[in-house]
């Protein structure tokens, strides 16, 4: 009996651990595997609580036509539109649950949304948001349906006359609080990108200021004369930061220090994986996961075609601890609909698993089964 024990405990002890070892239920080669296969099933449900009640009727889960709200209950707005195309395109859903004429009604609506005499995407908008965040996200909602806007940026093309107008712009964007304030230094460039309306000449005052006041310590942008007693940079600069990294990847130009870009996303990771409790009646993965997953993986990824391997592991562990807790939120009956209260909450939280995925296939040790790939949205648009 006595020499059964050790053989005894290893077994308890092992069958102990495994439930916790992976929160997604499956292991392959001692890698986590998850899935998402309770948010699909709530999936449908979803789409169809943010339809327009006016057209209920004509309300189709396999020819969808753009008809959204923001809100449930509400009136097909930009976002509610933009959001939707973003989702279904980010689980390579779009062309399965819509039909071409029906992405041709999808892109009316969009184009419905844009001022005519100034450019900016400011009709049927019921949001907080700034024009120069809802206007790329229109342009690329927009390019997904394989469509463009109607009309030119001709307000925003006011800033590109010459360096003193573009530098006066770029130093009076909200720097304090440069998550919501890169929407606007950002956001502007994005739609020059998908429009190719700037000047070429522009993108070089564009990324020099940028450039000359990028943090060497943090590769971020760090305003401190805004709060000179805090130490370390916040949350609020590591997830604005890449709303200005996504023009640098579209114009190829090279991320700022990615090293420290990379030690900076890592350092604000929370202990429960994700990068902000938003909600306070439950956890939410949402945009400011994808933008720090962003970094990293795209610094890495800069990094790695130098031929320099910097803390992949360390990246790896984070990511899975991201994935761990984000597919749990997810998979979670009844979450999309209690969690994920208006439309715009769910793209950037998609958008962040599916960043981490690509991570994890750029080196070999994929981690998510679904019933389709994922398409990281940043790869076809500038703009989230």
């Amino acid at each position: 009996m006595q020499k059964k024990l050790p053989l005894f405990f290893a077994t308890i002890s092992l069958l102990f651990f495994l439930p916790f070892s992976c929160p997604a239920g499956e292991k392959s080669d001692s890698k986590p595997i998850y899935n998402l296969d309770g948010f699909y099933s709530q999936l449908d449900e979803y789409l169809a609580s943010f339809a327009d009640p006016a057209y209920r009727a004509q309300y189709n889960p396999k020819d969808l036509r753009g008809h959204f709200s923001v809100n449930r209950g509400g009136p097909q707005d930009i976002y509610g539109s933009a959001d939707m195309v973003y989702v279904l395109y980010i689980l390579n859903l779009l062309d399965e649950r819509t039909t071409p004429e029906g992405r041709k009604e999808w892109a009316a609506f969009l184009q419905s949304c844009q001022d005519p005499k100034t450019g900016w995407f400011t009709i049927h908008h019921s949001t907080a948001h700034f024009k120069e965040h809802t206007t790329p996200y229109g342009i690329a909602a927009l390019e997904m349906l394989g469509s463009k806007p109607l009309y030119p940026l001709s307000d925003a093309l006011r800033i590109t006359q010459s360096k003193g107008e573009t530098d006066f712009w770029l130093s009076t964007i909200l720097w304090p609080y440069l998550w919501v304030g890169s929407h606007q230094g950002g956001g502007v460039a994005a739609a020059f990108v998908m429009t190719n309306e700037a000047p070429g000449q522009w993108w070089d005052w564009y990324f020099s200021w940028l450039d000359q006041r990028v943090s060497p310590k943090t590769g971020i942008w760090e305003f401190w004369a805004y709060r000179p007693f805090h130490r370390g940079p916040l949350r609020q600069e590591m997830a604005g930061s890449p709303h200005f990294f996504w023009i640098y990847q579209h114009k190829n130009r090279p991320l700022p220090y990615p090293q420290k870009i990379i030690d900076t996303s890592l350092a604000l990771q929370l202990p429960n994986g994700l990068w902000d409790t938003k909600r306070k009646n439950a956890l939410y993965t949402y945009c400011m996961d994808f933008d720090a997953i962003y970094n990293m993986h795209r610094a890495w990824l800069q990094l790695r075609a130098q031929g320099i391997d910097y803390r992949t592991e360390d990246i790896k562990q984070s990511l899975d601890r991201y994935l761990a807790a984000a597919t749990s939120i997810l998979n979670q009956p009844g979450n999309l609909n209690r969690v994920y209260r208006i439309s715009h909450d769910l793209p950037g939280g998609l958008a962040a698993v599916a960043e981490a995925e690509k991570f994890f296939e750029e080196n070999r040790e994929p981690r998510l089964h679904t019933p389709k790939p994922l398409n990281p949205p940043i790869d076809k648009v500038p703009w989230l």
